[in-house]
């Protein structure tokens, strides 16, 4: 029978005594090392990124306050045209009319006498009324005063009557084509002037896109003065070679001549008889520059606050390299 033998038991002592529990963390600071270190890879990038939310809320700042001098602009001119407009139409025009006299004006209505001339008779557009495609009228209009023409924007007409061919031999031709003298009434305006990104009109046409007044009045051979005809349906039957014929009147009651004059149209008579539609005399000038002023400073403000937050987080979240050097620095001493 074997003897039993037992072995010493095997005793493992360990040579560098550790401590039981974990390592103390290292803190250096509240800061996430990984998007430090993320962050310290592209400094180009962040620094253009720094500069732009830097100038971002200035230049918007500087936006707004432009555009409270333009919103002060804005009303003093419809102020302005609204005074004008409200004035009593002038009787008459001066015969040595300035241009640049009338730009103060603007909205001015006045009446002046004297012919179309319908062979300088030229067309802007293509405009759009009520789904319908036409043109604004524009004809040279000679003053009986002895004054150079002046530019008279007489209306909208349809295109299938900008041949003047097409607006004769009506009812109402008379107001279509006026002949012989006449006296109209109408407004002065300031139209704007062509920009670069606007289309250059073909010399010797009569199509313009825009109303570029230069050109139109160098082509007419007329002041540098636009004006626009007011919205008139009244009849106007001295405008013709006699007074217009109503088959018709004899089923309605017995007039007096005067009544006779104030015979109104309807616009859809206009528009198919080819008589220009006028404009209606009232200031249509746009004004959003109480929209732009507070959007310029809303963007300033809320830039002003991306900035201060990014600027409060660039301390908080310490650049990657000495958050790596505290790291370091503090494993040596708990070594």
């Amino acid at each position: 029978m074997n003897k039993l033998r037992f072995t010493r038991p095997t005793v493992f002592v360990r040579t560098v005594k550790t401590p039981t529990i974990d390592w103390k963390p290292i803190v250096t600071s509240k800061t996430n090392v990984t998007e430090a270190e993320i962050q310290s890879k592209h400094p180009v990038f962040r620094r253009v990124l720094l500069g732009l939310m830097i100038a971002m809320p200035v230049i918007s700042f500087g936006l707004g306050c432009w555009q409270v001098k333009r919103l002060d602009w804005k009303t003093n001119l419809i102020s302005q045209c609204e005074k004008q407009l409200a004035k009593p139409p002038m009787a008459s025009l001066p015969p040595d009319l300035d241009p640049d006299a009338v730009k103060d004006f603007e909205y001015r209505r006045f009446y002046v006498k004297g012919k179309f001339d319908y062979s300088q008779e030229m067309f802007l557009g293509p405009r759009i009324r009520n789904g319908m495609a036409g043109y604004l009228v524009v004809t040279p209009f000679q003053r009986s005063d002895g004054g150079k023409p002046i530019l008279v924007e007489r209306g909208w007409i349809s295109k299938e009557k900008v041949i003047p061919s097409t607006r004769e031999n009506n009812y109402l031709s008379h107001l279509a084509l006026p002949r012989g003298e006449i006296e109209i009434m109408a407004f002065f305006r300031n139209m704007p002037e062509k920009s670069s990104m606007q289309f250059d009109h073909q010399a010797g046409t009569r199509q313009f896109f825009m109303p570029d007044v230069a050109a139109m009045s160098l082509q007419a051979g007329t002041l540098p003065v636009y004006a626009q005809m007011v919205y008139d349906m009244a009849d106007h039957p001295e405008w013709g070679s006699g007074r217009l014929s109503r088959w018709w009147t004899w089923l309605q009651p017995r007039q007096q001549p005067q009544d006779d004059f104030e015979m109104q149209f309807q616009e859809f008579e206009f528009v198919k008889n080819g008589v220009p539609i006028g404009r209606v005399p009232k200031v249509t000038f746009t004004n959003n520059h109480l929209q732009y002023l507070a959007t310029w400073f809303g963007v300033s403000i809320a830039s002003s606050g991306l900035l201060a937050y990014q600027m409060y987080k660039s301390k908080k979240f310490a650049g990657a390299d000495k958050v790596l050097e505290a790291k370091k620095k503090d494993m040596r001493q708990n070594w």
